[in-house]
């Protein structure tokens, strides 16, 4: 960080660096007088009407799943369906389904491209993946067989559609499982055409389709080729997605099923055929497939995904969990008009100074109440409600994305290497390794809240 008197803020520099990615996790529904009018209208006349009828379909698919495992053994089931069974209750979960979606809303299903065949394409992936009702795609690619949780199979009738969709099942609870499962997927992908093709969303969870999260590196672990296949929902009206932070469930559900019509675009890109190198990577693979779906949609490759049960998004060069939100502190600096990549904090290396609020907004040269407050409480506060000057700066250089994880590293010790008797630890860094330890990898920067990895 360049020295230069304390609390002396440089202006946000004229040449614009580079956009940042969207946040993925975050999905923002603003409706105008209008649109609250019209959605309250056919929220109630329109959306019960539609919900009972899928759901009414959904329990008359039963029958057809149950029907084709139905006196099967478990070794059986390890080799695909056929006869029969496979005609019959296929084409009926097949037509009951493109039901239930119509009843929902969903009028028209637009597909460009083709599929390529299980032999040319085993693997199937499909993104970005940003709501429940995605399982639409399946559709189109003629029932592929999926991966799902083990847990699922207790669902009501969602159990026994995975039962019929011979589903590669994953448990959490198990630590054997994501072996099996990688062997299961390696024995169908190789097995020349004898198994259907299998679908993967390779994101795991759901974003807002405004960038890719990474992939995962699953669905390419067999190193056979793949065929992206995009889902776009091009509505005037974002009412589908499904994020971490934005409308629930049962709203994303009331509000798709009040709108009159609903379409839903699905692409099959040409297979992707693995370079030795790629093969033999599976993380290389999953890489260089999410750019080109990425270019294709129009929308950044991000390094953002799900970590256990929090999202982590990139910050700069550094991963960090979306709760407590330091890309909040950036929003709050741009919308000010300060750039953290262009400001000297006047933090000494080595030397406290501990700031109140008020000095705080003045040396950001933030004048809005509410914002002080809550850019403030970002940080680590003392029993008289000051912060340390130097949390700041290790924050805002964070925030810039110019340096490297080393330099931050570094940057971090320089800041609060106190100085000390021989032998001693430095009191700051004490303080701080007691109230935020240090994770096995990665950097946690002192603000109050947790920032790991």
């Amino acid at each position: 960080m360049s020295q230069g008197s304390p609390g002396d803020w440089a202006p946000l520099d004229p040449t614009p660096g580079p956009p940042a990615s969207p946040n993925p996790f975050v999905h923002e529904l603003h409706l105008s007088r209008l649109q609250r009018v019209k959605f309250c209208l056919l929220g109630a006349l329109l959306a019960p009407i539609r919900v009972l009828l899928a759901f009414i379909v959904l329990f008359l698919l039963w029958p057809f799943a149950w029907l084709q495992v139905a006196g099967l053994s478990e070794e059986q089931l390890q080799e695909p369906i056929t006869g029969w069974r496979k005609t019959v209750c296929h084409n009926g979960v097949l037509g009951l389904s493109r039901l239930l979606f119509f009843l929902l809303g969903f009028l028209r299903i637009r597909v460009r491209g083709q599929r390529a065949s299980r032999l040319q394409a085993p693997v199937l992936v499909a993104a970005p993946h940003s709501t429940f009702f995605d399982p639409i795609v399946l559709l189109p690619c003629d029932l592929p067989k999926v991966v799902s949780r083990a847990e699922n199979l207790s669902v009501p009738v969602i159990g026994a559609l995975l039962r019929f969709n011979q589903a590669i099942l994953v448990s959490r609870h198990d630590p054997a499982s994501r072996r099996r499962v990688v062997e299961e997927v390696r024995r169908r992908a190789t097995s020349g055409g004898k198994w259907p093709q299998v679908l993967f969303f390779p994101e795991g969870t759901c974003s807002n389709k405004k960038a890719l999260l990474k992939f995962k590196p699953g669905a390419f672990i067999a190193g056979v080729p793949v065929q992206p296949v995009l889902i776009r929902y091009p509505n005037s009206l974002d009412t589908t997605s499904w994020a971490w932070r934005g409308p629930g469930v049962l709203q994303v559900l009331w509000l798709t099923a009040s709108q009159p019509c609903s379409i839903v675009d699905v692409e099959f890109l040409p297979v992707y055929h693995p370079s030795p190198e790629e093969s033999r990577d599976p993380t290389l693979y999953a890489n260089n497939v999410q750019r080109v779906m990425a270019q294709a949609l129009g929308i950044p490759a991000t390094e953002c995904e799900f970590v256990g049960s929090l999202p982590v998004i990139v910050v700069g060069r550094l991963k960090v969990a979306l709760e407590p939100q330091l890309w909040e502190l950036g929003k709050v600096l741009r919308k000010a008009g300060l750039s953290p990549g262009y400001v000297d904090t006047g933090a000494e290396p080595g030397r406290s100074r501990m700031i109140s609020q008020e000095e705080f907004a003045r040396q950001l040269q933030l004048s809005d109440p509410q914002t002080v407050a809550g850019a403030f409480g970002y940080f680590q506060q003392d029993t008289k409600g000051l912060v340390d000057f130097r949390d700041v700066a290790l924050a805002l250089a964070a925030l810039d994305g110019g340096r490297s994880l080393e330099e931050l590293t570094r940057l971090a010790f320089e800041l609060f290497a106190e100085e000390q008797a021989e032998g001693s630890q430095p009191p700051a860094v004490q303080r701080r390794l007691q109230h935020h330890p240090a994770p096995a990898a990665g950097f946690t920067p002192p603000c109050r809240r947790s920032f790991a990895c």
